[in-house]
C-alpha cells in the first residue's frame, strides 16, 4: 500500500521530488545578520555578562530587533546602526528580551570592544594607548574611551548621563513590600543608608543590605516585585552591600540586579546600575576612600551568586552631596561568532 504522502497548501505532494534538479541549488536565500557574542566585565570566558552584538543591523525593524533579543535570550542584545547625529561614530540600540533600553552599561562596554576588533575605531598612534569616540544611544551622544595594547582593545570606559536621585522610599508599607519581594527580613536592611531611586539614564531602585549573607539570602518573588515596582515606578532592583568578596582589593561593594518584569531574572553585571550606585555611595559619603586627582576609583562586584563573577570599574568625579561625572568600564572577551537568518 502506497503512503498518502505529505501535501502542501496548494495540494502538491511534497514527497514527489521529480521536479527538482539536484544539480542546482533549490534553496531560497534568506537575509542573514552577522553577530558576535562577548563576555563583558571580565577577562575570562564563561564569566562576566554575556552580550550579543549585531555590528551591521541596517534593515532590521523594531519588531525584528525585539524578536531577535528574545531569541538570543541574553540580558541585552545590541544592534549597531549608522548615527543620526553626525558627531557620533555609531548609533547603538539596546534590547532586553522584554523591551528596549535608552542606556545600559555592559552593552556599551562590550559593543565598543567588539567594534574596535572590527576596525571601526581609529587606533591610537603606534597601536597602544587610548582613543576617544562619541556614540549615540537613547539618552543622547556621549563619549566612550577605548584602551588599546598592540592594536587590541583591552578596556572600554563609558561616560554615563547625569546622576539624579529621583525618589526616596521611606514609607513603611513600601519598604515592607520591597523586603518581601526580595525575600529579606527587616533586620537584613542597612538602615544607615536610604532606599532610593537613582539614575544615570535608567531609573533603578537601590536597596542597601547589611552584608554578603543578606545578599545571598535574596529569594525573589516576581509578583510582589512587580507590584512594588508599579507603585515606585521602576523595573530594576539593585540590592547591594558594602561588604565584598575580594578582600584587599579595590572592591567597595557587592551587588545583585533583579529585573523580572523586563525578562531578566538576575543580571550577572549591570553597568547601568553600577555607575549610579558608585555615584550614590560617594554622594552619601558611604565609602572610606580618597579621590586621586579629584576622581574616586573603585570596583563593584556582581554575578558571583549565579556563577558569573564580574568586576565593574567605577570612576566618579564629585564629592559628598554633589556628583559631576560618572564613568564605568572594564574588559571583554569574544566567545562566539555567528550568523542569524531572518525569514
Amino acid at each position: 500500500m502506497k503512503a498518502a504522502g505529505i501535501f502542501d497548501d496548494a495540494g502538491r505532494n511534497r514527497d514527489d521530488m521529480s521536479n527538482l534538479d539536484f544539480g542546482k541549488d533549490n534553496s531560497v536565500a534568506l537575509p542573514s545578520y552577522r553577530f558576535l557574542q562577548l563576555d563583558v566585565f571580565t577577562e575570562r570566558a564563561f564569566t562576566g555578562n554575556p552580550l550579543a552584538v549585531f555590528p551591521e543591523a541596517e534593515g532590521l525593524t523594531d519588531e525584528l530587533m525585539q524578536q531577535i533579543a528574545r531569541e538570543m535570550n541574553l540580558s541585552e542584545t545590541v544592534f549597531v546602526l549608522p548615527p543620526e547625529d553626525e558627531r557620533a561614530l555609531r548609533r547603538l540600540r539596546i534590547f532586553t528580551p522584554g523591551k528596549e533600553l535608552p542606556m545600559a552599561g555592559h552593552p556599551v562596554v562590550g559593543t565598543w570592544n567588539a567594534l574596535a576588533r572590527e576596525g571601526v575605531v581609529p587606533l591610537p598612534e603606534g597601536g597602544t594607548g587610548w582613543t576617544r569616540i562619541l556614540q549615540e544611544i537613547g539618552i543622547g551622544v556621549l563619549p566612550v574611551d577605548i584602551e588599546f595594547k598592540e592594536a587590541e582593545p583591552v578596556r572600554v570606559v563609558m561616560t554615563q548621563g547625569k546622576f539624579e536621585i529621583l525618589r526616596e522610599v521611606d514609607e513603611a508599607e513600601e519598604r515592607a513590600l520591597i523586603a518581601r519581594g526580595l525575600g529579606l527580613a527587616a533586620e537584613d536592611m542597612d538602615e544607615s543608608l536610604p532606599i532610593q531611586v537613582a539614575s544615570t539614564g535608567v531609573p533603578i531602585l537601590f536597596v542597601p543590605v547589611k552584608g554578603i549573607d543578606a545578599l545571598a539570602s535574596c529569594r525573589v518573588n516576581a509578583g510582589v516585585l512587580s507590584e512594588a515596582g508599579a507603585r515606585i515606578g521602576i523595573t530594576e532592583w539593585y540590592v547591594f552591600a558594602r561588604e565584598t568578596l575580594d578582600e584587599g582589593t579595590d572592591s567597595r561593594a557587592h551587588a545583585r540586579l533583579f529585573a523580572p518584569d523586563i525578562g531578566i531574572a538576575e543580571d550577572p553585571a549591570t553597568g547601568g546600575a553600577a555607575g549610579p550606585l558608585g555615584a550614590y555611595l560617594i554622594y552619601h559619603g558611604a565609602l572610606e576612600l580618597e579621590p586621586v586627582d579629584g576622581v574616586f576609583r573603585f570596583i563593584i562586584e556582581q554575578g558571583d551568586f549565579i556563577h558569573r563573577p564580574s568586576r565593574i570599574g567605577i570612576e566618579i568625579k564629585g564629592e559628598r552631596g554633589s556628583i559631576d561625572i560618572v564613568r564605568v568600564g572594564g574588559p571583554s572577551v569574544v566567545v562566539a561568532h555567528g550568523e542569524l537568518i531572518v525569514d
